[in-house]
């Protein structure tokens, strides 16, 4: 049995390359080495680039921008209250017959912070108005 496909693999298989001459190696040599040389350098040349750019947008960053000064820290240095101020009005009839008389409270709460360290105040003044009707018993 002659298979013409088999005899084709055996040729295949039998035959064997010849080595590559000298002056093929020394082209591929050349060829492969620059490439890399050149690489290397392009690659220091962009590192350090890369790290000079980053130096300078670091100091831009931190040198450009004044800093924040510190928040006040304020302490309580005094509380007042004034004595309530107390104004009675002329007593008015409900309609339920009643009599209600109106009185109207007045009072002020004032606090007083302070910073030490930038001597500044803050001054909290709170006035306090109130208005209320107290029952009249009448005989």
């Amino acid at each position: 049995m002659t298979d013409p496909d088999h005899d084709l693999e055996q040729a295949l298989a039998a035959l064997r390359p010849r080595p590559p001459g000298p002056a093929v190696l020394a082209r591929l040599a050349r060829d492969l080495d620059a490439p890399a040389s050149r690489r290397g350098v392009l690659i220091a040349w962009s590192a350090g680039l890369t790290a000079l750019a980053a130096v300078f947008a670091a100091a831009f960053a931190f040198l450009s921008f004044p800093a924040e000064p510190a928040a006040p820290s304020y302490q309580l240095v005094r509380a007042d209250q004034s004595p309530a101020a107390l104004q009675f009005y002329r007593p008015v009839q409900l309609d339920d017959g009643s009599f209600v008389r109106p009185v109207r409270v007045r009072w002020d709460n004032t606090t007083r912070w302070e910073d030490p360290r930038t001597n500044t105040r803050l001054i909290n003044y709170r006035p306090h108005d109130q208005l209320t009707l107290l029952n009249l018993e009448t005989n």
